[in-house]
This record gives C-alpha cells, structure tokens and sequence, in this order.
C-alpha cells in the first residue's frame, strides 16, 4: 500500500512507571538545568505533589521557582502571569510542567516565550515563531487523559476574544517526559473520568476519519481504544487501583505519539476543532464537551465513514453499530450529556462554527469537508 510520508517524533526520553517521579531531579540534572521553573496548579500543591517535585530537584543541588497557579483548560489571562514569573526566576534554565493538559500545554508556551521574541499569545496567533532557544522541557502527566507529554502542541484560549488556538512546533517536544501512575491516584473522580474520554477520542478521531489506513496501525489504535473501554469504569469504580491506572496512563501516551500515525495511519481531528471552539465560548470541560458533540460528529460522518465507525463497533466493543456502542459506553461511564446541560447555548451555533473553522485540525481534510454551516449543523444536533 502507497502511504503517505509521516515522521516519527517522541521526547528524547520516556520513563514510565509507578515512583518514576523521584527520577526527576536527576534528569534535570542530565540535562544540565541549575534553576527549574515548576508550573502547576493550586490542588496538586495542597496535595504535596509539588513538593515532592521540589524535593527531588532539590536533592540534585539544582534550584526551582513553582508558579502553582495554572487553571483547568488554560487562557492567556492565566498563562501570561506564569510567564512574569518565570522571567522573575533569574538564571532559569529549564520548565517542568507538572499537571494535566492545561499545565503541560501552558509549560510549551511558556518555554516558547521565555527566551522569545514575542508574547505567549503570539504564538498561537503565529505572529512569532518558536525557534531552537526555547527552553527544554521535562513534562510529568498528573492524570491519564492528554498525552501533552509525548506531542509537540499547545491549545490555549483567549477569553477575551472567545478563540482557542493550537501552536505544533518540534521545539516544543519535551526533553523528557516522566509518566508516574502513582500520582494520577491523586486526581478527583471527575478528572478520571474526563481523562479517559479524552484518551479515547484521540484514538477514535483519526481511527473514524482514516482514508489511508493500514492493518498494523489500526491493530494499534483499537488495541489502545479497547484498553480504555475496558480499564475507566474500572478506574471509576476503584480508583486506587494503580494497575488499572499504569494501563490508562499508558494508553493516554500512546495515544498522542506519533506511533498512531506512522506506517499509514491518518485522519484529522475535526471533533477536537469544535469543541476547541464552544469551550472558547463557553466554560465547558474540554472532555465534557467532547462527549456531548461525539455521537452528533459520528452520525454526521456516517454515510462517509460507516465502514470505520463499523469497525471501531466491531473491533473494539464487540458490537455491530459503532455510534449506538460509543453512546452505550459514554453512558456507562457517566458522560451521556447534551451541549445544552453544559451550558452552551442554540444562538452560539454559528459563532462556533466560524470559531472551529478558523482553528484549523484539518477541516476541510474531514472525509466530508467541514464548514462553518456544517459544524453548526452537527453543534445544534447536539442539544
């Protein structure tokens, strides 16, 4: 089979495992650093965890700055104090971001900006460029949910603006990223079941929208889905499981490496683009909104995609319709929600379509085009 060219990137280093995070502070050292900025967020610093972080720089004689102030799906209004305190940090020479998602991707942008020529929300808008100096970057996942560890790509939103934009840069890739189950026991309930939605709409997207697939590739992706499936209502019901948890957060790094697309496999993440753009407007946990709008996205790419939406049903939940198997499953797990329950409002429907589209993800490579008129058809039958 003719496939596309593709480029396999990861980190420079993946360490996976239960007490991985003591490791930090010795690759911090390898990597040279002597001041550390720590992002994270106010819940995992009552909870110790950055302390723990700190400790463990601090034992390799190399000194940290924690700014612990980064909030759930991240703007520019509280990434750009983040980086006034970062620039406070004299001598600083590497960031760890230590979170979910919105740390991680606040930790990029950061880095891009530290040294750069331009402010944070510049590179996102693509005005400045991220180039060679940006500051290396060691990524510690807190939940199994983004894979922001193992890409080179950031969201951030603008509130003011009501735009939720991505920046992709190979510079942006971490030096190393530490994948500790242990401390994902730490997140509320919420948080796991948020993440693991997430976890299967980075697989499933691109599974469904594949025009260029290969058997290798899709045994991977449905390896990976049914690993969800299977593990978060688990997760769910026992949460200190820590083998149920080193599955999820393994299945959360793969799922956002490269190895979902090399060899053929393709797709566009079309369902990520729009709800990139209600939680632009709207104050909509990213995963939330990705479960209210996934069965509406679904039958919308029906009569293109039934032969993959048929083998995602058959392969990973056993069933013989794909959509009716996923809203089943949304259900389980206690994510069958409409747009409407999460506060998003019908007189939106176009705004966010225009939003979306303007945010890119490979809109028109969706195996039907999306336009704005169409994402408002698919948003509005979400309600």
């Amino acid at each position: 089979m003719a496939g596309k060219v593709a480029t396999f990137r990861i980190p420079g280093q993946i360490t996976f495992g239960a007490g991985a995070a003591e490791t930090i502070g010795m690759e911090a050292k390898r990597l040279g650093a002597t001041h550390a900025v720590v992002l994270s967020d106010p819940n995992l610093q009552k909870l110790g965890v950055t302390d723990r972080i700190v400790a463990s720089l601090s034992t390799q004689g190399v000194r940290s700055t924690v700014y612990a102030e980064i909030e759930f799906e991240p703007s520019i209004q509280s990434v750009a104090p983040a980086s006034a305190a970062a620039a406070k940090a004299s001598g600083c020479d590497l960031v760890i971001g230590l979170g979910g998602g919105s740390v991680m991707d606040s930790t990029k942008v950061l880095a891009a900006a530290y040294k750069g020529k331009g402010v944070v929300w510049d590179y996102l808008t693509q005005k400045a460029t991220v180039t060679k100096d940006t500051l290396p970057i060691i990524q510690v996942p807190t939940m199994a949910g983004t894979g922001s560890e193992v890409n080179a790509g950031a969201v951030i939103s603008n509130w003011e603006t009501h735009e939720k934009f991505a920046v992709v840069n190979s510079f942006l890739f971490a030096k190393v990223a530490v994948i500790d189950p242990q401390i994902t026991i730490t997140v509320p309930v919420k948080q796991i079941r948020a993440g693991g939605a997430d976890i299967f709409c980075h697989v499933a997207e691109p599974y469904i929208t594949d025009t260029n697939s290969s058997q290798l590739t899709d045994g991977i992706r449905e390896a990976t889905m049914r690993a969800v499936v299977e593990n978060l209502p688990l997760a769910l019901e026992n949460p200190k499981d820590i083998n149920v948890r080193t599955k999820l957060s393994w299945a959360s790094t793969l799922a956002m490496s490269n190895l979902m697309s090399l060899g053929g496999g393709g797709g566009v993440f079309s369902l990520h683009a729009i709800e990139h753009a209600v939680s632009g407007y709207f104050d909509v946990t990213h995963a939330e909104g990705l479960a209210s709008l996934m069965p509406a996205w679904m039958k919308f790419n029906l009569p293109a995609c039934k032969q993959r939406i048929d083998s995602l049903g058959k392969n990973v939940f056993g069933k013989t319709d794909g959509v009716a198997a996923v809203e089943e499953w949304l259900s389980k797990i206690g994510l069958k929600v409409k747009l409407g329950q999460l506060g998003a409002s019908l007189d939106k429907a176009k705004d966010v379509g225009i939003k979306a589209v303007m945010g890119g993800f490979g809109m028109k490579d969706n195996p039907i085009p999306l336009d704005a008129d169409l994402v408002a058809q698919i948003y509005r039958n979400a309600f």
